[in-house]
């Protein structure tokens, strides 16, 4: 009789967030993306973020999951799609309407 594999932590996680209805789950380390606070910083210096003062105010502590969570060994991130349950650009095809966005 063969044992059932043990399935990891990681993987219960993500199941689990799958089941509750989120698109997509995903685990790193919090230092997996050590770009991305300079691409971040160098988004605010061009000012890309428009009238949203409040990623500027406090961008030094968004550049990095460590910055704000010094003990933290693992992220988790959630994706949640958010769009139209049809395609958006079905639309254009009706030339005798108007495609608002």
């Amino acid at each position: 009789m063969t044992q059932p594999a043990k399935t990891s932590s990681e993987d219960r996680i993500k199941r689990h967030a799958l089941e509750l209805g989120f698109a997509q789950a995903g685990i790193a380390s919090p230092d997996a993306t050590t770009a991305a606070g300079s691409r971040f910083a160098e988004f605010l210096a061009l000012g890309r973020h428009g009238d949203m003062d409040w990623l500027a105010a406090k961008g030094p502590r968004r550049q990095s999951p460590a910055t704000l969570w010094p003990d933290a060994r693992s992220v988790i991130a959630l994706a949640e799609n958010y769009g139209p349950g049809l395609d958006p650009l079905a639309a254009l095809a009706a030339k005798d309407r108007a495609a608002i966005s």
